[in-house]
């Protein structure tokens, strides 16, 4: 009996643990908040060792982006929080994050590329106050070169800023256009007027207006040739961009202009000019006229937007988000890319003969041609080296 009455008197560890009051909500966010603080502060930390990475590189001229690397990393955070119970898809989402994040600093050094560069070159931007302008400039500038501005929206009494195309030719080892599509052949024509050792460069997205001008110059001697960054001056980072080096036959030009942006994470192509418009009618234009199409269908449906935004899917706001990005450009832009791209027919014809066969497959409920269709893209999605890559 004494035995029996001692036990009573001495709860087991177990008892105790079940008297021990559960944490509040408010001592539970708390911790989130603390723990938040402490992510926050570690990728601080990673990123200046980002950073010193950077530094190291550039004094060993080492080239930015590691890809071994990136899959290592990308393993790595894959592994680990998977371990933790995040989905493989969204720890390789985190990790890719981190990856850009870490590339971003690294770009921002300007004394990366410049390590690399015997000598900076003299580059006049014709247009440099619009957006890829201004983003060429700071490009630019980073890189070591002296640059100049030729824009109406300049400020006159700027050392940067010369007052005339003819100006910038006088001035410039280089002269770049990122004017707008409709306004620069009448500046192109003058700027090239007269043969001259000054390389001329456009970053054009349709090459249709200026062609003949460009190979007309080119015969009497003039050194030209073109480049398109398939990108727009929001991009966080240059890392997996792609710029395209657009050749009209002057290899001494195109060679001074691949030196412009071969220090940079960018991934340079060589094609040339009769290819390009072809090309990016497919690979910007098609992007462009699907979004602006389902721009186009979402605001003739009959549901309110609080409606969409309380049935959306995934893949709605995926989608969304494209066409949200696509429907805040400049509209005049975007127009001329439809507009003066001499492809885009093809385009357009392509979208109805896709809508129709989507239409059809669906109409019969044919699986087997359902499948074939998913097949068909998935193949051309796939990545591959590519017979352009430089």
């Amino acid at each position: 009996m004494r035995r029996a009455s001692t036990a009573l008197k001495s709860p087991s560890s177990s008892q105790k643990e079940v008297s021990r009051s559960p944490p509040t909500l408010e001592q539970l966010r708390d911790g989130v908040d603390k723990t938040d603080q402490e992510i926050a502060a570690a990728i601080g930390r990673r990123l200046k060792l980002a950073r010193e990475i950077g530094l190291t590189k550039s004094r060993r001229n080492a080239p930015l982006r590691d890809y071994a690397t990136e899959e290592r990393v990308l393993a790595r955070w894959q592994e680990r929080l998977t371990q933790a119970g995040v989905p493989p898809a969204r720890s390789a989402a985190l990790a890719r994050w981190l990856i850009e994040e870490s590339l971003r600093v690294q770009e921002s050094i300007p004394a990366r590329a410049r390590s690399r560069r015997s000598s900076s070159a003299r580059v006049a931007i014709i247009g440099g106050h619009g957006r890829m302008g201004r983003w060429l400039d700071g490009f630019l500038t980073d890189d070591g070169h002296e640059v100049r501005i030729v824009d109406p929206e300049a400020d006159p009494g700027s050392p940067q800023t010369l007052p005339t195309v003819e100006a910038a030719m006088e001035w410039g080892d280089i002269v770049a256009f990122a004017t707008p599509i409709r306004a620069t052949p009448p500046l192109l024509e003058k700027c090239l007027e007269h043969a001259s050792d000054t390389v001329v460069f456009d970053i054009l997205s349709v090459k249709a207006p200026i062609v003949p001008i460009l190979r007309a110059a080119h015969r009497r001697g003039c050194h030209v040739t073109s480049a398109h960054p398939m990108f727009g001056p929001s991009a966080r980072t240059l890392s997996g961009r792609n710029l395209l080096l657009v050749s009209c036959g002057d290899r001494a030009a195109d060679e001074t202009v691949r030196a412009l942006f071969s220090g940079s994470a960018l991934t340079l192509s060589d094609i040339p000019i009769e290819q390009h418009d072809q090309l990016v009618a497919e690979s910007l234009g098609l992007a462009h006229a699907v979004n602006l199409l389902f721009l186009s269908a979402l605001a003739s449906d009959p549901f309110a937007p609080p409606d969409l935004a309380a049935a959306a899917s995934t893949t709605f706001h995926r989608q969304s988000s494209l066409a949200a990005a696509v429907a805040q450009e400049g509209p005049e832009l975007y127009l001329d890319i439809q507009s003066l791209n001499p492809h885009s027919p093809e385009v357009y014809s392509e979208l109805r003969a896709a809508l129709d066969r989507l239409e059809r497959i669906v109409q019969r409920h044919d699986v087997p041609g359902f499948r074939e269709l998913l097949l068909e893209g998935r193949a051309k999605l796939e990545p591959g080296p590519g017979p352009m890559r430089a």
